[in-house]
């Protein structure tokens, strides 16, 4: 019951989407497979010809020539899929998969209803149910359905023929069933481990204090966006800001209003900025602000937006006024990543530098 309940909740959870759906499927298996029952399909048929020869309908010549296509078709389909299986789409497998059906239905036609071909249609019902959505299984079982049915206009009605053609039919179906029952577990199981790692790896680029990205984060996202800032020559302008005395915070009113006071200085800057813009924690009481396409002057309206921001909604105990420090880099022509972190870092020391001299 169990074991029934949990085949249930994975086709439950299956991608709806043909693309999700694939993306978590073993699509290198799948090709593999595919290319090993094509030979087998192939081997099977040229076994059964010469004891059921497909001749009844089509003749003897006519006969030996499909039965003869059939299986230079089949191992023919067999090269992309063991040779170059990256180049087969899963469209291509499913057409593949009704090529297969196709052939067998003519086979089945040139040698009349009780010639044995009629059992291959199993070896594509299970591959197809095995491989794609069950939506698309359902389509190609639809499409079997309609060559089980044939012989009843070439060769019209028996009551034999269509018990056995039920009786198939109520076969494969439940083989197909069982086929995505039991590869819906795989699938989901892959997806899951798909989702662990992404979030994972999600987990590693976010400062678990503040919520926004981290260092990590920042280093892949500015080599990102230097890179488009020089291919479409768009300005781009990083500003790293820093609070005013932090070390003094945390000795005064102790580490956990430091770090409410990082935290609310982050909520700030994210609400600050566009959608288009990353903000991180670099480290410390350390903010990075990546802005693409904003110059320097548009930066600095963006840096007074933050600074009320952070006037407004960041206060320490006893209403102490809070203070940021920014340094500003705007990328010029041959500048790289480093060198804009360069000139925002120098900016922000020039800052603190200046804010150290007496007053004149």
């Amino acid at each position: 019951m169990t074991s029934s309940a949990s085949r249930l909740g994975a086709l439950r959870r299956l991608p709806r989407d043909p693309a999700r759906f694939y993306a978590v499927s073993d699509l290198a298996t799948a090709r593999r497979l595919g290319g090993v029952l094509f030979v087998f399909g192939a081997l099977i048929v040229a076994c059964l010809l010469p004891v059921s020869p497909p001749t009844d309908n089509a003749g003897t010549s006519g006969g030996w020539l499909i039965g003869a296509g059939v299986v230079m078709l089949s191992l023919l389909a067999t090269a992309p899929l063991l040779l170059a299986p990256k180049r087969v789409a899963p469209g291509a497998l499913l057409a593949l998969g009704y090529a297969f059906l196709a052939m067998i239905a003519a086979l089945q036609w040139a040698a009349g209803e009780h010639a044995p071909y009629v059992e291959l249609f199993v070896i594509p019902v299970l591959y197809v149910s095995a491989v794609h959505p069950p939506r698309r299984v359902l389509v190609f079982m639809v499409a079997v359905t309609v060559c089980l049915a044939l012989p009843f206009v070439y060769d019209g009605w028996s009551g034999d023929y269509a018990a056995q053609a039920m009786a198939h039919i109520l076969l494969w179906s439940s083989l197909s069933a069982a086929a995505i029952a039991f590869t819906a577990q795989v699938r989901v199981a892959r997806m899951e481990l798909v989702e662990e790692e992404q979030e994972a790896s999600t987990l590693a680029r976010r400062d678990p204090l503040t919520g926004l990205g981290n260092r990590r984060a920042f280093d892949e996202a500015l080599e990102r966006v230097v890179a488009g800032a020089r291919r479409v020559d768009r300005p781009l302008t990083l500003v790293i800001a820093d609070i005013e005395d932090f070390k003094r915070v945390n000795d005064r009113h102790g580490h956990l209003a430091g770090d409410r006071c990082l935290r609310g200085v982050a909520s700030a800057i994210a609400r600050s900025v566009r959608p288009s813009d990353d903000a991180f924690r670099w480290g410390g009481d350390e903010f990075a602000v990546l802005l693409p396409a904003t110059d320097r002057d548009r930066a600095l309206a963006v840096l007074d937006r933050i600074a009320a921001a952070v006037d407004r909604e960041v206060a320490l105990p006893g209403d102490e006024p809070l203070r940021l420090r920014y340094g500003v880099g705007e990328i010029v022509d041959g500048m790289d990543a480093a060198a804009l972190i360069g000139a925002a870092d120098d900016e922000l020391r020039a800052a603190k530098y200046a804010e150290r001299q007496p007053a004149q």
